[in-house]
């Protein structure tokens, strides 16, 4: 026996309380199941029709009240979509673990190896003033072949270029090459300086997680 209740999710208390009358009049175990057809209709049966089985319905017992609720089997795309979630899902979790236990591997070293801040603070020092060494070094290099290459110009300029004579080979292949050269050697000094700056960087944020980790210590 199958009732038809369309326009409302649910029938009201008098007209469920009969036909819960009736279903109980006709057999004290039979259950009574409630859906929603494919009209949006409310659907009630005390046998579900087989191709309701794998849909969204319920299970009522003789007083009305739901027992069970199965929901409607998920389609393709919706399977598809949870599955990407909980693969997203899982990714983020491996890689929060994988930053977790690289953050722990670090502290561990950190507090093996500097027993103070002013330790911390003395070793950037260290560092920023060998690297300081360097760029001094890379400086002067640079100021030398400037030098170099200044003379060479002049001598094209004034011996050649200003008389409307072409530069012979020998002395535009010297012009070339310390031109080249000035160019390698800035390129090292941004290069040096790029490192110093990160490397000044490094220690800061050592010296502040330091800190927290002495903090939460105590």
């Amino acid at each position: 026996m199958t009732l038809k209740h369309a326009g409302s999710t649910r029938l009201p208390g008098l007209c469920l309380a009969g036909l819960l009358c009736v279903f109980n009049t006709q057999s004290m175990a039979s259950a009574l199941y409630k859906w929603v057809d494919e009209n949006g209709a409310v659907r009630y049966s005390d046998q579900l029709p087989p191709k309701q089985s794998p849909t969204g319905h319920q299970q009522l017992n003789p007083q009305g009240l739901v027992v069970t609720t199965k929901e409607a089997a998920k389609s393709p795309e919706e399977i598809a979509i949870e599955a990407e979630a909980l693969r997203k899902l899982e990714k983020q979790q491996s890689e929060e673990a994988r930053l977790k236990a690289i953050q722990e591997r670090h502290d561990r070293v950190l507090l093996l190896t500097f027993s103070s801040e002013e330790e911390i603070e003395h070793a950037r020092e260290n560092r920023i003033e060998s690297i300081e060494s360097v760029i001094r070094l890379i400086q002067n290099s640079v100021k030398g072949t400037q030098s170099q290459l200044d003379h060479f110009t002049n001598h094209a300029q004034l011996n050649y270029t200003a008389k409307g004579k072409e530069v012979p080979g020998g002395l535009a292949q010297k012009i070339e090459h310390f031109e080249r050269k000035i160019e390698s050697r800035n390129a090292q000094l941004e290069s040096k300086e790029a490192e110093k700056d990160k490397i000044s960087e490094k220690y800061n944020q050592d010296l502040e997680r330091f800190q927290r980790l002495k903090s939460a210590s105590n």
